[in-house]
């Protein structure tokens, strides 16, 4: 038993490794951050979407905005598309569940917001969808996913960071990790 679970923290380990020891990757990661931050200065606001994990993800990091990661400071605007259970059930119901987030897009997102799109595999295609409905708004798309995804919707994203692995509950570690460097580096902006 204790073996598998020293197997798993050295895979976790393993990923943020990689992530640590990529240059290329961390910039993007920062570039990330001053996306968000240049938005903010425009009173624009920070849109979020996952499925799953990912949802739990994109709740987490609105929250670091909205309330704080480190620091007491104006609270961020930044809200996750997946929250509204009610708005989620009628899209669905009416339209498809691959609308779920592309509707509230087209309803709530302005040209001065980013979206942070989240998905595992790059497949979802209601994330999918969410991205080409954000891009309709001349909003900047910020894509959390992995090394699994072809190249078609990382040109979409403005910003696609890739954890270089293929294990969803890693991915989604690392994720979890990257939300908190662009809300550390977003926090130190806006730390009055």
């Amino acid at each position: 038993m204790l073996d598998d679970f020293k197997h798993y923290i050295e895979h976790s380990i393993d990923v943020k490794v990689a992530i640590l020891n990529n240059d290329r990757l961390l910039m993007k990661i920062y570039q990330a951050s001053q996306l968000v931050i240049s938005s903010i200065r425009r009173k624009g606001k920070i849109l979020l979407a996952g499925n799953g994990g990912s949802a739990a993800d994109s709740m987490h990091i609105a929250t670091e905005f909205n309330a704080k990661l480190y620091t007491a400071r104006s609270a961020l605007p930044a809200v996750a598309l997946n929250a509204d259970c009610c708005v989620m059930s009628a899209i669905a119901n009416d339209f498809n569940f691959e609308y779920v987030y592309s509707r509230q897009i087209e309803a709530i997102g302005r040209e001065n917001d980013v979206f942070i799109a989240i998905s595992t595999s790059g497949t979802s295609k209601n994330i999918l969808n969410a991205i080409d409905a954000a891009k309709k708004k001349n909003m900047q798309v910020i894509f959390l996913t992995s090394e699994m995804l072809g190249a078609t919707y990382l040109q979409r994203a403005d910003i696609a960071i890739c954890v270089p692995c293929n294990d969803t509950a890693l991915i989604q570690e690392a994720h979890e990790m990257i939300g908190h460097l662009i809300c550390l580096e977003v926090e130190k902006e806006f730390n009055y």
